[in-house]
């Protein structure tokens, strides 16, 4: 029979403290030293007890996060601001564009107009208003002439160029108004009403004393006439005015052209397709069209128009 245990021995059996508490208080301990060695060897690099960490090891402090942050807000804000600054720039150059373009009333505008006109990219009846007074200026001053003598000078180099058997069957097709003959100075006068410029009424004063030859056709006119060349005038003339027509040719030194078309009541296309059927015609009669030469696109677009074709500059109108 087991006897109950002494004193002394409860006190040898009593359960110890767990050794886990001295670990625990050890490892509080270590803690505590490696937290102020930490704070010595960088909080007095940062000026802060806080940091982060990343899985690698990076320490950042709060202050260091504070101005990074702050640094990227501020580049952010410049960026802002410059762009804005770019699209109000970009928009006051475009709306300046704009108005020189629109409003201006310089010489260069005008040019610019012309230029556009003869080369058919803006289809008006005339110039703007605003931009008479820069057309007179080269009508007159001796550029508008330069410009038809060089557009001449390159057809004749072209149709000298070109080998002739039989030169009675070779054909050239002209134009009558602003290329055989200029009314320059009849336009002048009646204040450059372009929009009437076809009227059978202004057609009949196409004939006045205000009409000049154009004087570098009509020396090409007489080069082709002596080489035994056949030449047509075709025209957009009312049919009308033929007779006044033909007195002014000849008046002027246009002899021996072998046939002249005007425009009758009968021919209801447009300017285009009256002038390309007139040139259908003349070969139909048996001649090769060669070179076609006029002052608008009409007439010298289309068929039957030969190899090449020459445009005079016409500052004044446009035949749609």
């Amino acid at each position: 029979m087991a006897s109950a245990p002494s004193a002394e021995e409860n006190q040898d059996i009593e359960p110890a403290e767990p050794a886990l508490d001295q670990n625990n208080t050890s490892s509080q301990s270590l803690l505590s030293r490696g937290g102020s060695g930490y704070e010595s060897q960088f909080g007095s690099l940062f000026g802060s007890r806080f940091s982060l960490t990343d899985g690698s090891g990076i320490f950042i402090s709060s202050l260091t996060l504070t101005i990074i942050i702050s640094a990227i807000a501020v580049i952010g804000i410049v960026l802002i601001a410059v762009i804005i600054t770019l699209a109000v720039m970009l928009s006051s150059c475009e709306q300046r564009s704009a108005v020189t373009v629109s409003l201006g009333d310089s010489a260069d505008l005008c040019s610019s107009v012309r230029l556009n006109m003869e080369l058919n990219n803006v289809q008006w009846w005339g110039p703007p208003e605003k931009c008479k007074k820069e057309i007179f200026k080269y009508l007159n001053g001796g550029q508008y002439m330069k410009d038809v003598a060089m557009a001449v000078n390159s057809a004749r180099t072209y149709l000298r160029s070109l080998p002739v058997e039989d030169s009675q069957s070779v054909g050239v097709v002209l134009d009558i108004d602003e290329t055989a003959l200029s009314n320059t100075f009849l336009l002048e006068d009646i204040g450059y009403r372009f929009e009437g410029l076809l009227d059978e009424g202004l057609g009949y004063q196409m004939n006045s004393v205000k009409t000049l030859p154009m004087l570098p056709v009509l020396e090409l006119y007489n080069e082709l006439l002596a080489a035994n060349w056949s030449i047509f005038f075709v025209s957009e003339r009312p049919e009308s005015a033929l007779g006044q027509t033909m007195q002014t040719l000849l008046d002027f030194g246009y002899k021996g052209w072998r046939g002249i078309f005007l425009r009758s009541l009968a021919d209801s296309e447009n300017v285009q397709g009256f002038k390309s059927n007139k040139r259908i015609e003349i070969e139909k009669q048996g001649y090769r069209i060669v070179c076609t030469i006029g002052d608008q696109w009409s007439d010298i677009t289309g068929p039957a128009t030969g190899n090449r074709t020459f445009k005079l500059p016409n500052p004044i109108y446009q035949i749609l």
